[in-house]
Formats: structure tokens, C-alpha cells, sequence
């Protein structure tokens, strides 16, 4: 009998275990919170956010920067097209963790955004290319229910200042790069800012797309 006690102990503390580690496990893996990868403050806010960006130059959706700017239609004197920075469209998606939430959702607002530009595993020789912090106020309204409350704005997504730095490394010989100087990377966008009722938040969204020197006269 008293060996048969040590072992009902012995299965409580292990279960007793057990528990806490999966306690530590998902308030660990909570912190992240729902919606895009790496957001945080869902839990705070109620509100879960996912977005999706979607690079654009001069009015057309395109993932191919140029560095270069083209003479297309070259005479006397030349005629240069427009050559500024590249831009990108951000789509925003809000809804409710919890739909059946008594509470109020505040409006979302960010207040800044990072680019932040990571050389793909087939450009890791590539020129790097520094992050850009814009500060730019976008407002997402509350949803309620089941609902879902979507907003569309511009971003920046490589501006001229960084096409022309990475034309001059490119040019240095320090780099290596494919042809017409491409190289490959990913555009990784974290947004923050605070609810309505001062609760900070960030979510963020993410594109590849490739750099270098392309023809857009055909």
C-alpha cells in the first residue's frame, strides 16, 4: 500500500509538470499574438490586422525596381520618363479576436512604419540596402461582429535616394549580382501605432521582389 502511494505522488507531480511547461509553452508562443506574423497587441486591442502590399510605379503594379532611368524617347533633346520612387500599395484587414465581444473596439491608428530590405539566399552578396522609417498616420476603423473593416493606402517601397545607392555599389565592383545587376530580395514592413484608447499595437506584411536594371520602353 505504501508503495502504491509513492506512485499515486509520483504521477501527480509528474502531471503537476507537465502542466506548468505547457502553461510556460503557449503564454510563450501568446506573445506574438494572432493575425500576420510578428504582430503583437491583438490581445490588447481585440482587434486581429492583416495586411497585404503591393508595389506600384508609375501606376502599375510591378515587384521589379529600376535603378536606371530610361530614354524612351530619345531626339532632340531627349525626352526622359518619370523617374522617382517606388511606391506600394498597403491593404489593411481588421476584424474582432472574439465576435461575440461585449466591448467597444477602439480605431486602430498607426502612427510609423519600417521597411526593413533582406537579401534573398540567391543575393546574399548583394548590396544591402538600409531600412527606411516613414511616420504616417493611417486610420483603421473598429470592426464590430463578425465584421470586417478594410483600408487601402500608399507606402513607400524603395525610394530614389536607395535606387541610386545601390546603382553606385552595384557599379563598384564590391558586390555580386546576376544579370542587367539584379539581385533579389524581401521587403519586410512592420507598422505601429495605438488603438483610441492609448494600447499600442504592430502588425506586419512582407513581398519579394528584384532590383536592378530593366527596360520599360518595349
Amino acid at each position: 500500500m505504501k508503495t502504491g502511494g509513492k506512485m499515486k505522488r509520483r504521477h501527480s507531480v509528474s502531471f503537476a509538470v507537465c502542466c506548468m511547461l505547457l502553461s510556460i509553452l503557449f503564454w510563450g508562443c501568446g506573445g506574438g499574438g494572432p493575425g500576420s506574423p510578428g504582430s503583437r497587441g491583438s490581445e490588447d486591442t481585440g482587434v486581429q490586422v492583416q495586411a497585404t502590399v503591393v508595389p506600384q510605379y508609375l501606376g502599375e503594379n510591378t515587384y521589379s525596381v529600376d535603378v536606371v532611368q530610361d530614354i524612351c524617347e530619345p531626339g532632340p533633346p531627349p525626352v526622359f520618363e518619370s523617374f522617382t520612387d517606388h511606391s506600394a500599395i498597403i491593404t489593411m484587414e481588421a476584424r474582432l479576436l472574439n465576435p461575440n465581444a461585449t466591448f467597444k473596439a477602439g480605431n486602430l491608428y498607426v502612427e510609423k512604419y519600417t521597411v526593413e530590405y533582406k537579401r534573398s539566399t540567391d543575393s546574399i552578396g548583394a548590396p544591402p540596402i538600409e531600412h527606411d522609417t516613414r511616420y504616417k498616420t493611417i486610420v483603421i476603423p473598429a470592426p464590430s461582429g463578425s465584421g470586417i473593416t478594410s483600408v487601402q493606402d500608399t507606402v513607400i517601397f524603395v525610394d530614389l535616394l536607395r535606387k541610386e545607392k545601390y546603382y553606385d555599389d552595384v557599379l563598384s565592383g564590391q558586390f555580386n549580382h546576376g544579370l542587367a545587376y539584379i539581385n533579389n530580395y524581401t521587403a519586410v514592413y512592420t507598422f505601429e501605432g495605438k488603438n483610441e484608447y492609448g494600447t499600442k499595437f504592430s502588425f506586419k506584411t512582407q513581398t519579394d521582389f528584384q532590383i536592378g536594371w530593366f527596360d520599360y520602353c518595349d
